[in-house]
């Protein structure tokens, strides 16, 4: 099966009815110079349409949510969870200018209008920094040293909590969870990543 070749910086959550909101959203984001992924049209042949979105979600630095004025759909919500459980970077914003009815899930962020985007970039653009080749040695080194895999890492937070205080503290740098976990997928994504130990991989 053919690997979708692209990663991306911003993957767009959105309802098809603010489809056009979605794409004014990604149009400002890519004036920032970022990658977005939007819509299925963009998908590499020879890859599923749900393989291709999960590893875009996967891949992807941080979520814009287009808010609609509704309640959210099911696939909405579902792709807001995945998210959340991979502790991606959640931005929120909306072409209306008041909510009713904001869903739970989405009370917890800040709703911005559309006229906002710049900012928005601006945000994702500076957690996105490239790694230096020194930053590479000590991530890889703190990976190493939890023997838990990136995918694990996304079920265990005390297992990330440890390898993101590790890292900061010999790279020197002030990093998040969700942003090291954007630097590893990539990484793993170029086999920079150290294979870890057999024995440190079926460590419970």
């Amino acid at each position: 099966m053919a690997k979708n070749s692209v990663t991306y910086d911003v993957f767009i959550v959105y309802d098809r009815r603010d489809a056009q909101t979605a794409a004014c959203v990604a149009d400002v984001l890519r004036t920032h110079g970022l990658t977005v992924f939007l819509d299925v049209e963009q998908l590499s042949p020879g890859m599923s349409i749900e393989d291709s979105i999960w590893q875009a979600m996967a891949e992807s630095h941080a979520f814009v949510v287009v808010v609609p004025e509704a309640i959210l759909s099911s696939w909405l919500a579902f792709e807001l969870g995945a998210a959340k459980a991979w502790n991606k970077p959640i931005y929120a914003v909306s072409a209306f200018a008041a909510h009713n009815n904001i869903p739970v899930s989405l009370r917890d962020f800040q709703i911005l209008p559309v006229s906002r985007v710049d900012e928005i970039a601006q945000s994702i653009t500076n957690t996105s920094a490239p790694l230096s080749e020194d930053d590479i040695v000590h991530l890889g080194d703190a990976y190493a040293a939890t023997g838990v895999t990136v995918d694990q890492l996304l079920l265990q937070p005390q297992q990330l909590a440890a390898l993101v205080k590790q890292f900061n503290k010999k790279s020197g740098r002030k990093m998040s969870g969700e942003q090291i976990m954007w630097h590893m997928l990539r990484l793993r994504k170029q086999a920079k990543l150290p294979v870890l130990k057999k024995r440190n991989m079926t460590k419970r």
